[in-house]
């Protein structure tokens, strides 16, 4: 997926509910499973059977949750253990959204408040939901994802699925759900994902310089990468405005606005060729190679929408410094107003 990653908030019904209901039985079932599976990280690694790449990986799991505990953040009793586990995915999850309009279908849990997704830890399920959702008229994107958070409630491992990532990408998971351990905003998805985007961008650069990557190759590595994020969500926002002036158009026949529709999209994937060669070795061509609706669009925007008005306020208002942007963003997600609003406010 363009993001390999996922805040489980939905799991978080096992706090507020019963397993009463059908769903929610297949939330807890997962969740024990993933528990029992867990083994402490120190005990894996130190293991003869334990292949050599897992050990480092495991190690590495250990320093970033260190890194991320020293700048703040509530790791608590996440990450100590390791969960191996006989699918590619730990979760898979469905976004759904209408036909004509860039909305979010939402569900609604205590705790969690409301979030534009549902997960499943069995993959024949999130597709019946998933199906079940086209059926109703909706549409959807199913993704399987290798982490999410339950922000302390549990002792969440690192499972067997996250260490396909590279160095830096297990990295960012670790300190990107640590931060939905220490600041979550019930009902505020895209606050709360690129918050911690936001916090794991930054971070990670910071980890790799203490531990001795020279500085002009960490600068040329994110630079490239930086570089074609920013081309993508370019490409995504001309999409996403084309899109609503389509939408918009109500006079014109829902047929018609369907088939405006599929032809944006289509210009999406054209512009994205004619980019390709821009985007270095960071690209985007799994994502582009889908039959994209408004649920991928969505799904992105939960992670991105907020992030430049993050950034501006971290780089700018606060100077970079993470630790007060970190606490000055505990009182915004506690805030009873508009969290833009508290964030206008914010002050180091």
């Amino acid at each position: 997926m363009v993001r390999k990653t996922v805040s489980g908030i939905a799991l978080l019904a096992l706090a507020g509910l019963t397993a009463c209901d059908s769903y929610l039985l297949h939330i807890a079932k997962g969740q024990n499973d993933l528990l029992k599976r867990s083994r402490p990280i120190p005990e894996v690694i130190q293991d003869p059977t334990t292949a050599v790449e897992t050990a480092e990986k495991l190690a590495l799991v250990q320093q970033a949750a260190a890194f991320a505990e020293y700048w703040g953040l509530d790791v608590g009793n996440s990450y100590k253990t390791y969960a191996q586990l006989d699918r590619e995915a730990t979760v898979w999850t469905v976004y759904r959204a209408e036909k004509l309009a860039l909305n979010a279908v939402v569900n609604c849990w205590p705790i969690a408040g409301c979030v534009p997704y549902q997960g499943y830890f069995n993959e024949a399920k999130a597709e019946a939901f998933f199906l079940q959702a086209r059926q109703k008229g909706y549409d959807a994107y199913m993704g399987g994802v290798d982490a999410y958070a339950t922000l302390g409630w549990f002792p969440d491992p690192i499972a067997s699925p996250a260490l396909d990532r590279s160095e830096t990408s297990l990295v960012e998971l670790v300190i990107h759900e640590s931060v939905h351990n220490t600041i979550y905003r019930p009902g505020a998805a895209e606050f709360n994902e690129a918050l911690a985007n936001t916090i794991a961008f930054a971070l990670v650069k910071e980890f790799w310089a203490q531990r001795g990557v020279d500085s002009g190759a960490l600068e040329a590595f994110f630079s490239e990468r930086d570089n074609a994020r920013a081309l993508f969500h370019e490409l995504i926002g001309e999409a996403k405005q084309e899109l609503e002036e389509i939408y918009a158009a109500t006079e014109v026949a829902p047929r018609l606005r369907l088939q405006a529709k599929a032809e944006a999209l289509q210009r999406l994937k054209q512009r994205y060729q004619a980019k390709r060669d821009a985007f270095g070795g960071y690209n985007y061509d799994g994502f582009f190679a889908r039959e994209l609706n408004n649920a991928h669009l969505v799904s992105i925007g939960t992670y991105e929408n907020a992030r430049p008005e993050l950034e501006a306020v971290l780089y700018g208002r606060f100077g970079g410094n993470v630790k007060r942007f970190l606490r000055a963003m505990e009182e915004v997600a506690a805030s009873s107003e508009d969290w833009r609003f508290a964030l206008a406010r914010a002050r180091p």
